[in-house]
């Protein structure tokens, strides 16, 4: 069968085919048709974040959804990843990719694959993220796990308690009001947390509840706060929403600056009247909350996953604007099926900077996958020598190792 890829910006086209890829990105993730009104919302936030959109298109039978609405999609935008130490490094970010049921096992995914991270590097990217609805696919594109989520349930019954208190400085916030708010408190946050990936337009709405997606129209029953800091000036937001007839909250969003902010949230959501249980779905893995209640077996985690994936597409740049807490030296070779990111390196670390230059006769192998999972600091060198994604002498992964080791694993707040 023949298939026609394209490759187009928002501007680059019609309102015809922008629906349809639309339409079809509908499709894939078992959605409703879209609104118009979604359409609107959609096309404003994808031009704001500068999305590129790559569709495989077939031809369409006379019954069929048409010529405009693509078998496969695939879109990409450029934003900033904190790579340590405050830097906010762009990455190509991949999201809705979707191959109709009817065109599957064709190559359609590897080509829209293969011509998004090509691009990527061709613009000087040297690293691609997305995150995932199956997790067995992306690892053979050179994608590895890179930051985590936790899902929790909290007990606010009558036993809930703090070892200290927190003063209180939390309000209740105005939709729009809490847009700027948490933008405000976003910013501090992304630039302070390694692993932070930048948020898209659609957090704004979604979490003020002017719009959600799933429901195609505002969601009235989305409540948010806002935690002050002494100097007045937002330092966390919380959106959250009541559920079972009021017995339990569920939390959309908490986002902090710091940690007295994330306390002082959870000790507003704790003292909320009727409300037996707080449900959050992206407990942060450096989190106080359950080495600061009285009772930690009020805490329970319900699940736990990855999050984001991380790709490397150029090896010397992605480490030179990592931030390294250790100094030495390992050389090491990355196998890479795409030959992206293929090569031999020397990586020397001085002063928490890194030089890296090729290598020859490196005895230490990664596979480009476990270079996205140590990039971030999630998981340790030794760990992926267990998995089989790094080999080579006990000595050389131990260096790698102890190069690679944060004080604190990566923190992520967003999705997309």
């Amino acid at each position: 069968m023949q298939i026609d890829h394209r490759s187009f910006t928002p501007s680059d086209v019609g309102d015809d085919e922008l629906r349809g890829w639309f339409e079809a990105v509908g499709l894939g993730f078992g959605q409703g048709r879209a609104q118009d009104e979604a359409f609107t919302r959609w096309r404003a936030d994808i031009v704001r974040d500068g999305w590129r959109l790559d569709g495989a298109y077939a031809a369409s039978p006379a019954f069929g959804l048409g010529a405009d609405v693509p078998v496969g999609t695939f879109a990409t935008t450029t934003q900033t990843i904190n790579t340590g130490a405050g830097h906010l490094e762009p990455a190509c970010f991949i999201t809705d990719v979707t191959v109709r049921t009817t065109h599957r096992r064709r190559g359609l995914l590897t080509r829209l694959m293969g011509d998004a991270l090509r691009r990527a590097r061709d613009e000087d990217l040297s690293l691609a993220a997305l995150t995932v609805t199956e997790g067995g696919i992306y690892g053979r594109f050179g994608f590895g796990v890179a930051t985590t989520c936790t899902r929790a349930e909290l007990d606010t019954g009558p036993r809930f308690q703090l070892t200290r208190d927190i003063e209180p400085r939390v309000e209740l916030a105005t939709p729009a009001a809490s847009v700027a708010a948490r933008r405000e408190v976003f910013d501090t946050f992304h630039a302070t947390h390694r692993g932070s990936h930048q948020r898209l337009a659609f957090y704004d709405p979604y979490l003020s509840g002017e719009w959600d997606f799933d429901k195609n129209g505002p969601n009235h029953d989305v409540r948010s706060a806002v935690h002050l800091g002494a100097d007045g000036r937002p330092d966390g937001a919380v959106s959250y929403l009541f559920e079972e007839n009021g017995s339990q909250l569920r939390v959309l969003d908490l986002l902090a600056a710091n940690a007295e902010a994330e306390l002082g949230l959870w000790q507003f959501l704790g003292a909320i009247d009727l409300v037996e249980k707080v449900v959050v779905r992206r407990l942060p893995p450096t989190t106080a909350l359950p080495w600061a209640l009285a009772d930690p077996h009020r805490l329970k985690v319900t699940g736990s996953g990855d999050y984001t994936w991380l790709r490397v597409l150029d090896v010397p740049r992605a480490l030179g604007v990592r931030a390294f807490e250790s100094d030495g030296e390992v050389s090491f070779t990355v196998d890479d099926a795409q030959g992206l990111a293929s090569g031999s390196y020397r990586l020397v670390v001085r002063d928490g900077r890194a030089e890296v230059a090729p290598a020859s006769g490196a005895h230490l192998r990664l596979d480009v996958r476990a270079l996205g999972s140590l990039y971030l600091g999630l998981v340790d060198a030794h760990v992926l020598a267990a998995a089989g994604q790094v080999t080579g002498p006990a000595s050389e992964v131990d260096a790698l190792s102890a190069l690679f080791r944060t004080a604190l694993p990566p923190v992520n707040a967003s999705g997309f």
